[in-house]
């Protein structure tokens, strides 16, 4: 008689987890497995892959099987953890050899992509093959070993943000309302699971896998457009736009840090959030964009200096009706070097110094923007010459003050 799919012998459920036989039969002998007449089901195989991975970052064997005992900890809710994509027959060694780079340079390009270090006779996941073999064709093109780990860093940070976050989300939103009913944790858990979990599926991918898609379709178009500007020089119709002056600006909250000592972590938090928030929108109403958030403050870019000015007034204006403290901002204007999601020169390490002389409401303004902007809805007032700190001469600030509409 032939065995169901779905029912496996100790062996099977071993080489499915990646696991010895002698270590499935501890878990089923403290019940984390329930073997039926012997035979198990593809179920056990999910939960021996959680309870490996526990027991590998600490948590004994022993402590599971009293925590399930207990009732406390259950076994439905684990078993999403333990999926995993299946391994190819090719090991890490073999596909570097096969893209022609050594197993040093896979070994980096893991590690920027923050993946767990691979072994040389690891077998490769499916997935993984899937995912790197673009990185060929990379190669094939001339693209050097440290661009390609640029590349990997950028979407490792990106994707692991993303991963990250929505795991604290999970726990901080999702399952937070359960518990305050009541449930305990576990019980919360598997509320949290089933309700919502369950009904959500994969949105997080076709989520990330939609934004992706949006933004790059902006960037795209950007790219093609200065082609096409090249072109229509190099074929005599017209001269290409000489290249705009960029503009930085920082933002902090005044005082935020004793504010924050006195509230608490949790009042900080918040604050930090709602922010975010206001930095996002004061962006895009100024075609601007958010660098990265500093925890009390931000990062701003903008390819026009007014547009940088204006921001950071409304900043400056809006953050009070938010409930949160006063702000300063600092803008600069210049050439700046962009790579890996980041804008680095001079022209940013002033704005970020200026911003340190800035106080409450006060909005300061280096001299190489006030050279290039022509005020409209705004004034700049020299406030003198400073020293700021790593820059080799005196700058001239400015204070940019906002003119009622008529």
């Amino acid at each position: 008689m032939t065995k169901p799919d779905d029912v496996l012998t100790e062996d099977e459920v071993a080489e499915r987890a990646e696991t010895t036989v002698e270590r499935v039969r501890e878990l089923a002998d403290l019940g984390l497995l329930v073997p039926e007449q012997g035979m198990f089901r593809r179920r056990d195989v999910l939960r021996a892959r959680v309870f490996i991975d526990l027991t590998s970052m600490g948590i004994e064997a022993a402590a599971l099987g009293a925590a399930h005992a207990a009732g406390e900890l259950s076994l439905g809710n684990l078993e999403s953890a333990g999926r995993r994509h299946p391994r190819s027959d090719r090991t890490f060694e073999r596909v570097a050899a096969d893209m022609n780079i050594t197993f040093e340079a896979f070994e980096a390009i893991y590690i920027a992509f923050g993946l767990p270090l691979p072994r040389r006779e690891e077998l490769v996941r499916q997935e993984d093959l899937e995912g790197i073999k673009s990185l060929p064709v990379l190669f094939g093109a001339g693209v050097s070993e440290a661009q390609v780990l640029q590349l990997a860093r950028v979407w490792g940070d990106s994707a692991r943000r993303v991963a990250q976050y929505e795991s604290h989300f999970t726990h901080a939103v999702i399952e937070e309302p359960f518990r305050r009913r009541g449930l305990k944790d576990n019980e919360a858990v598997e509320a949290a699971f089933r309700e919502v979990g369950v009904r959500t599926g994969r949105s997080g991918e076709d989520l990330l896998g939609w934004l992706y898609r949006r933004h790059q379709e902006t960037f795209s178009t950007e790219h093609q457009f200065a082609h096409v500007e090249t072109a229509l020089e190099l074929a005599g119709v017209r001269a290409r736009p000489a290249p705009g002056v960029e503009a930085a600006a920082f933002a902090d909250l005044t005082g935020y840090t004793s504010l924050s000592e006195e509230t608490g972590d949790a009042a900080a938090a918040d604050m930090s959030l709602a922010l975010a928030q206001l930095v996002k929108e004061t962006a895009s109403r100024h075609r601007g964009e958010v660098v990265k958030m500093l925890g009390d403050g931000v990062h701003f870019h903008f390819r026009d200096p007014h547009d940088a000015v204006r921001a950071s007034l409304d900043v400056v204006r809006r953050v009070r009706p938010r409930g949160l403290p006063p702000a300063h901002v600092g803008v600069n204007a210049g050439p700046m070097i962009y790579d890996e999601g980041d804008y680095f020169g001079r022209a940013v390490n002033v704005a970020a110094r200026i911003a340190a002389q800035a106080q409450a409401d006060q909005v300061f303004v280096g001299e190489d923007l006030a050279r290039i902007v022509e005020p409209s809805g705004f004034t700049l007032q020299v406030v003198g010459d400073f020293e700021l700190k790593g820059i080799s001469r005196s700058i001239t600030i400015y204070e940019a003050t906002e003119v009622e509409a008529d």
